[in-house]
């Protein structure tokens, strides 16, 4: 009997393991909620994805290796606007070569297909080596200003094999191009506009485009050609290995605006300024642009498939000649003068009619 007594747990020992195993089943309890909870929060706050790297699938050694050269010239009779305009892209554009005005007759072809000045520009720019061309066209006493720019025929020559194999001088391929026909308006040059602006001479730009250039066909073209033109190579000997402008291209209104701009980075001067310009932006440099010049529109006209003539790719039926624009102003005028000289006749007339005759009575008092 004394054996089975201690056998038998006692009471209140069982009662006190009761209240344990249901103290631990609260606690577990209470953790698993403040679990789901710390889990609800995490889920309602949004994710942070990384933006991804984008990695250039150029690679590039800083060699110069696209050995691509500008012809840079403009016919005679520019003014002095068009003059300075040249001489600011020449200071923009490291790669350009310079030559003097361009004198040629319609009928110039030197055996070529072609006549006129395109002939002439891709004879000089086989001469001098040149891949593409920026010609400035001048009509009426320098009234009308056309800039043409187009891949020459230099940039499409090869070398040309005999039927025994060898392998005689470069052939130059008339074809070329293709080219781009603008008429420039709103020419406003570094000297004119006195801008605060200012970068480094030889440096490569930034080229920034606008979302109309990666959506329309014919801006798709004027884009290539335009990145060829502005576009500094890198490694060239003349240019200067930093990036401290932007040179920016926008469509509106039909036509292309052309801006220059300095890329200044101002640091803050106190811990505040820093702290807020961080929040602002996320970082504690405010990067700012600030406009160098020059500046002008260019309203594309045509799209030639050949270098400066050839098949036309695009033509713009919105282009009004600054000719006939002139000539509507000159009859407005005339139709004035027409309406005025109407007037004066009518007065004159009126004027003879309303004469009082004479009254055979005036004289007997």
């Amino acid at each position: 009997m004394a054996k089975k007594r201690k056998q038998e747990p006692e009471p209140e020992e069982e009662e006190e393991a009761v209240s344990s195993e249901e103290e631990q089943q609260q606690q577990e309890d209470s953790d698993d909620e403040n679990i789901s909870t710390e889990e609800e929060d995490e889920v309602a706050e949004p994710a942070i994805i990384p933006a991804p790297v984008i990695r250039s699938s150029i690679t590039s050694d800083g060699r110069y290796h696209n050995k691509q050269r500008l012809l840079l010239l403009s016919s005679r009779g520019v003014t002095a606007r068009y003059r300075h305009l040249l001489e600011d892209l020449r200071t923009l554009i490291p790669h350009s070569k310079k030559e003097s005005k361009l004198d040629v007759g319609k009928n110039y072809s030197n055996g070529s297909a072609g006549g006129g000045y395109g002939a002439a520009v891709n004879e000089i720019a086989e001469v001098r080596g040149c891949h593409t061309a920026l010609f400035l066209e001048c009509r009426k006493r320098g009234q009308d200003g056309y800039l043409w720019l187009g891949r020459t025929s230099h940039a499409n020559s090869a070398y040309k094999e005999d039927d025994s194999g060898n392998i005689s001088k470069k052939q130059l391929m008339i074809a070329g191009g293709p080219s781009v026909k603008f008429h420039i308006t709103n020419i406003h040059t570094m000297d004119e506009l006195k801008l605060t602006g200012n970068c480094m001479k030889g440096s490569r730009p930034v080229l920034s485009f606008d979302k109309a250039f990666d959506t329309l066909d014919h801006l798709k073209i004027v884009k290539h050609l335009m990145v060829d033109v502005f576009g500094t190579p890198r490694g060239h000997p003349k240019s200067k290995p930093f990036v401290d402008r932007v040179m920016g291209f926008y469509y509106a209104d039909g036509k292309i605006w052309v801006r220059n701009y300095q890329i200044m980075e101002e640091a803050a001067t106190t811990a505040k300024e820093a702290h807020a310009q961080k929040k602002l932006t996320g970082q504690t440099q405010a990067t700012s642009l600030i406009e160098i010049g020059p500046r002008f529109v260019l309203n594309p006209i045509r799209i030639f498939r050949g270098s400066f003539g050839g098949q036309t790719l695009w033509q713009n039926d919105e282009f009004v000649n600054p000719n006939a624009i002139r000539a509507l102003e000159k009859k407005k005028k005339g139709e004035e003068y027409v309406r005025r000289k109407g007037a004066e006749r009518q007065r004159k007339r009126r004027k003879e009619a309303i004469v009082v005759p004479e009254d055979p009575l005036a004289h007997v008092f």
